[in-house]
């Protein structure tokens, strides 16, 4: 009869059962493998849940971060919402600063600004004038002061007058406060003469040829004031072939021009064209600039600078009148 194995047994791999079969045996280890199994089932979802718990945890935790950063309340999101948008108002701060800008000096003068009728250098400003009312263009005698204006140009080749209320600042050098140019001369050009006899004169010029040294003046007999306004006055005939310049409203001289070079680009302010090269940069001030696209009499040009509504009126009015 063969005898069940014991514990002490060699090879032995189970306890015997004592009272039951060997079905019964294995039935209850079966359920201890149920058991087992269940467990380890059990024990992995719980680690997914928590795991699963920890990611989003540190999702919501990101997300807070997130939103934290996009408050209004935080120093770079209320950096950003101050900053103009595209287009906008500018900051409270951006437009103190343009404002001190227009207000340089204390004169209101805007460099390089929009002016009705003319293009200005970017040295060039415009604002109020001491001793003066209105506005006036201001340049300080560099190259990038002057302004330009096109509609106010004329056809030298016929009758024209041209006017300005300057205010000259330099103590020496010829300085053209308006004048109509050529590719490489002036046409004409009013404003002061410092060179050869005429010395700090005012000056009403027409180039007659295109060389240097072929010029027809008419200059002022008293010496070209500084630092106060002054209206000087040009007038070309082209029948009589002469040019006047008038001081303040009365005659100075009139001289014979025989002919006149073609000034075919704008009417310039602040400069003139020599040797195809721009100089006789303007130091001081220029107002009140009126152009006739004919050739005013005396009585015309004394009541044009009285003030009074002149007749005729201008072609064109620039800074006043």
């Amino acid at each position: 009869m063969a005898g069940r194995r014991t514990a002490g047994s060699a090879g032995a791999t189970r306890e015997p059962v004592v009272g039951g079969s060997d079905a019964a045996y294995w039935r209850a280890m079966a359920d201890a493998d149920e058991r087992e199994a269940r467990r380890k089932r059990t024990l992995g979802i719980t680690a997914l849940a928590t795991g699963l718990v920890t990611v989003a945890g540190m999702v919501a935790v990101a997300v807070m971060v997130q939103d934290r950063a996009d408050d209004p309340s935080t120093p770079k999101a209320a950096a950003a919402a101050a900053a103009p948008k595209a287009g906008g108002d500018p900051s409270p701060k951006a437009s103190a600063g343009q404002a001190g800008q227009t207000g340089q000096g204390g004169s209101g003068a805007e460099a390089g600004a929009s002016v009705p009728g003319l293009k200005l250098g970017s040295a060039a400003k415009v604002g109020a004038a001491d001793g003066r009312d209105g506005k006036a263009l201001q340049l300080t005698g560099s190259g990038d002061g002057y302004a330009e204006a096109a509609d106010a140009s004329v056809d030298t080749t016929k009758d024209f007058t041209v006017s300005a209320v300057v205010s000259n600042d330099a103590a020496s050098a010829s300085k053209a406060a308006l004048s109509q140019n050529g590719d490489q001369f002036f046409s004409f050009y009013l404003g002061r003469e410092d060179s050869g006899s005429n010395k700090n004169r005012w000056v009403f010029k027409v180039q007659t040829a295109n060389e240097a040294g072929k010029s027809a003046m008419a200059v002022s007999g008293a010496a070209a004031a500084t630092g106060r306004w002054t209206t000087l006055t040009g007038v070309y005939n082209a029948k009589a072939k002469s040019i006047s310049l008038y001081v303040d409203g009365t005659l100075a001289q009139t001289t014979t021009a025989p002919s006149i070079v073609a000034g075919t680009g704008p009417l310039e302010l602040g400069r003139a064209r020599y040797k195809g090269q721009w100089s006789d940069a303007w130091k001081g001030s220029i107002a009140g600039v009126q152009v006739w696209k004919k050739a005013l009499t005396a009585d015309q040009v004394a009541k044009a600078v009285s003030g009074a509504a002149a007749d005729p009126a201008p072609a064109a009015t620039l800074l006043g009148s």
